[in-house]
């Protein structure tokens, strides 16, 4: 007897795509670690959009936002793993991730709203 799978029903455990995501951010903080500051930023911000976008469950992808900016801040803006945050240029580097993990929600809502009438 074949199964079918609710519409609603996730495509694999969201845990498991908060994993793939952590070692893509891991692997990408090691590529960006010798770039200039704001091409590091442009890159882990991008990773937060795309996060927050295919990850189905706010609360992974959220998590997943978490992580890269630690890396971020450690390794990225700080001096190989030192988290440091320094005055003003921190806040907007966490404003930066805020504001890229809310466009990458609205971007997945805009992907999955129903068309209107």
């Amino acid at each position: 007897m074949a199964t079918t799978r609710h519409p609603t029903a996730p495509r694999v455990t969201p845990g498991i795509e908060l994993g793939i995501g952590s070692v893509a951010v891991v692997v990408l903080t090691v590529m960006l670690a010798s770039v200039p500051l704001p091409l590091g930023l442009a890159g882990m911000t991008i990773a937060v959009i795309v996060g927050a976008v295919l990850i189905p469950d706010w609360r992974y992808s959220l998590a997943l936002a978490v992580i890269t900016y630690f890396l971020f801040v450690g390794f990225v803006a700080g001096d190989m793993g030192v988290l440091s945050w320094r005055g003003h240029d921190a806040l907007w580097q966490f404003v930066a991730f805020g504001l890229a993990y809310i466009a990458g929600l609205v971007m997945r809502w805009l992907m999955h709203a129903p068309p209107p009438d």
